[in-house]
């Protein structure tokens, strides 16, 4: 199985052992720090991943770290069962998985938007508006700026894509006129 199988799986566990919205959004931000941590952290990926040093040693050091990160119970014991299991090298398509279903469970959703000049953060929010009642969730914006798309804007969330850029509407036309019609 792949790490991103396997995550899913673990994600899983862990949001039902969250309960409630806000301690689903709490767990999620803690999980995605020990994430961060562990990734940018050399030294600690060493540690966790040296086979000379025990499990209990690193079980201990996870959850030493975990508690003074002032993560919540629940994730320190999670960390902690995460590498008695010897997954805790799979934290981050676990972090990556949890925060897509929570999302799902939340209502949620992050719109990718390439626009040709940068919005005014009146349309930014307005976009956001537009978005949220045409999805029916919370959207979040994440904005790019690409010149190279002439006008109009492509916007991802999730897995739709609308393209509304000027580009796109030329390549159509340039494809109508060459086939004729």
């Amino acid at each position: 199985m792949t790490g991103g199988i396997v995550g899913r799986r673990y994600a899983k566990a862990l949001l039902n052992l969250a309960g409630s919205d806000k301690k689903i959004e709490e767990i999620g931000e803690q999980l995605l720090e020990v994430s961060n941590l562990y990734q940018e952290n050399m030294g600690l990926r060493n540690i966790m991943l040296d086979p000379n040093i025990s499990k209990e040693k690193r079980i201990s050091i996870i959850g030493e770290l975990t508690q003074k990160m002032e993560c919540q119970e629940l994730v320190t014991k999670y960390c902690r069962y995460l590498t008695a299991r010897n997954r805790f090298d799979i934290i981050a398509d676990i972090s990556s998985a949890y925060h897509a279903l929570a999302s799902q469970i939340l209502g949620k959703a992050t719109a990718k938007v390439v626009v040709a000049q940068k919005l005014s953060n009146k349309e930014e929010k307005n976009l956001q508006k537009q978005l949220t009642a045409y999805t029916g969730k919370k959207i979040t914006l994440i904005v790019e700026v690409d010149s190279s798309i002439l006008g109009g804007a492509i916007t991802s969330i999730e897995s739709l894509v609308l393209d509304g850029s000027i580009k796109n509407k030329l390549n159509l036309i340039r494809e109508t006129i060459s086939k004729g019609k």
